[in-house]
């Protein structure tokens, strides 16, 4: 019997790809590109030009020295104050409003499991309609990227930071609300049920059974959120919302390159102290006093509780003090015409533009903003891969590199700190600042905004890159050096093709992620959408507004909905 199914083993094998069909993914994103790049008006000439490159070197030239006066320096510090404020102000308003959204979009609160209320006379019924309506609700609001909110209440309530705090109040609480409703949907059940069991009701399951389960993640998603509401906060200013944005599209249109550099500097001390701070609060708040035996003796007073409380009044300290930075103010708050002006803009965007031409117009802006993302997203990965071959280390061949000479290792050492250092830079200045950048090197439009796209997602998936490579497993890297293989043979033949599969996933993740960056670009000048988008809030013209808004909501909708699949589906080399 045996070998009789060893014999039939190969008629069920998969059978090996041809070479059609090895091709055809490559041809069909040659063909993609091609098609991208016909859409976007790319001129490869351009990047060969004397005059491109002359503007790109008179513009390094034209930034140092940075511009370290005393007035200036004054500038650059209240802009960061007023970031990092605005920042912190949304992120705090957004985690209050993104409980109870979060409580009434969970699932198994209110549509599922022991405590749905689904099957429980009409109320039952009402609460399971507007738990879906809650979940859906904040979808569509987080398809609306922030510079987008922030053009929109700048539109509502004027020019400064209260525009970009509101902005990034309302994008960060559909962010929080979704990740709260889906924390809660996977706690353990078993403690819900012996509650339940006892009588317990769905208030008292909440606060006994769920939260407490859930406490740290929360947390640590809360703190994640401001992380990514400083970043945000320091690009909203290019549409007038106040911070380091503002400023550092004042210095480009000014052509005052040295304050652009001191900006930008700010920006990357911002980020760096902001994940210092992030990564002090979760070690600080990752113990659990409940379970320490300090506490069992010392009870409220123990030292990890005692902490808690110090870092609670400090951030309640930083968040009152950062009220009026964001623009929190009783002023700014009870002006007679702010209410009055968001309630007549909201009507204005009420009656859309749905003439036949207009909306032809549109769908060509649309295809401009898809083939932006495909662009960004592939040279995005082609200049990734590059920088990410000399900024991975194996950890299988570090006794290796004992065997060679000084002057080698510290030329190793060299590339790899440059590798490192030029992904740092491309990942942390803006995509909108890689356009201004840009517009100066090839003029304004989609391949300006294709250019900058990609140079920031090089540094993105690069650190990925590299940093999946060093993860991978090593045995196949200890297997090749022994039979004599260089570092550099190890990695393409063994860690690269290793590697490759979640690479692939990176590099779709990405592209849906730079779809919604596409449809701002243009704020700028990168074309696409956000191009009209600019152009039609400048003029007043709200039924435009509110057309274009909807064909951003609508692409970034179906980008999700194509990416679900690709992101669930088990990437295969």
């Amino acid at each position: 019997m045996t070998p009789t199914l060893a014999r039939s083993v190969p008629a069920f094998a998969e059978p090996r790809p041809t070479a059609a069909s090895r091709l055809r993914l490559p041809l069909g994103l040659g063909a993609l590109v091609v098609w991208a790049g016909w859409i976007s008006k790319v001129d490869l000439r351009l990047l060969w030009s004397a005059q491109t490159w002359r503007s790109i070197a008179d513009l390094v030239v034209r930034l140092f020295p940075p511009d370290l006066s005393t007035d200036f320096l004054k500038v650059a510090l209240q802009a960061t104050l007023t970031t990092a404020a605005t920042a912190l102000v949304a992120t705090a308003l957004a985690s209050v409003v993104a409980l109870p959204l979060g409580v009434l979009a969970s699932g198994r609160l209110w549509r599922t499991g022991i405590t749905s209320a689904a099957g429980k006379g009409w109320s039952g019924q009402a609460m399971t309609s507007l738990s879906w309506v809650v979940l859906h609700g904040m979808g569509v609001a987080r398809s609306i990227p922030d510079l987008v909110w922030a053009l929109l209440f700048v539109a509502g309530v004027g020019l400064g930071p209260l525009a970009g705090t509101l902005a990034l109040a309302v994008s960060s609480t559909a962010l929080l609300g979704r990740v709260y409703a889906d924390i809660f949907d996977e706690v353990d059940t078993r403690p819900l049920e012996a509650l339940q069991g006892l009588g317990a009701t769905r208030l008292q399951v909440l606060l006994f059974g769920i939260l407490p389960q859930s406490r740290a993640l929360l947390t640590s998603y809360t703190l994640y959120s401001f992380e990514c509401a400083v970043r945000s906060a320091a690009v909203l200013g290019f549409v007038g919302a106040g911070g380091l944005g503002y400023e550092i599209s004042l210095s480009m249109r000014l052509f005052e390159f040295p304050q652009v550099l001191t900006l930008l500097a700010c920006f990357v001390l911002l980020l760096l102290l902001v994940d210092l701070l992030s990564r002090t609060l979760r070690a600080r708040l990752e113990l659990n006093p409940g379970t320490s035996p300090e506490f069992q003796t010392s009870g409220f007073f123990a030292p990890p509780l005692r902490r808690r409380w110090i870092v609670g009044f400090v951030l309640i300290a930083a968040l009152l003090f950062s009220l009026p930075a964001a623009g929190i103010t009783s002023s700014s708050l009870l002006q007679s015409d702010t209410l009055h002006n968001l309630v007549r803009f909201g009507r204005s965007l009420l009656t859309p533009e749905i003439s036949s031409s207009f909306l032809a117009e549109i769908g060509v802006l649309a295809l401009q903003t898809i083939s932006i993302s495909i662009l960004g997203t592939v040279s995005g990965a082609v200049i990734g891969l590059l920088l990410a071959v000399p900024a991975t280390r194996l950890r299988a061949a570090r006794h290796e590199s004992l065997d060679r000479s000084l002057a080698v290792r510290i030329q190793g050492e060299a590339i790899f700190w440059a590798a490192r250092l030029v992904l740092n830079l491309l990942r942390a200045i803006p995509e909108l600042v890689w356009v201004l950048i840009c517009v100066i090197a090839v003029g304004f439009g989609p391949f300006a905004g294709s250019i900058a796209l990609g140079l920031h997602t090089g540094g993105v998936l690069g650190k990925l890159f590299a940093e999946t490579m060093e993860e991978s497993p090593q045995e196949q890297v200890e297997a090749m050096l022994a039979l004599g293989a260089s570092p550099l043979q190890c990695m393409f033949w063994a860690s690269l093709p290793q590697a490759w599969p979640m690479m692939r996933r990176y590099i779709l993740l990405r592209w849906d992620m730079n779809l919604r960056a596409a449809t701002i670009l243009g704020l700028v000048g990168g074309g696409g959408l956000g191009q009209a988008l600019y152009n039609d809030v400048q003029l007043g013209d709200y039924r435009k507004v509110s057309t274009l808004i909807a064909a951003v909501v609508i692409l970034v909708v179906c980008s999700d909905w194509l990416s679900q699949p690709s992101a669930r589906m088990e990437v295969q080399t």
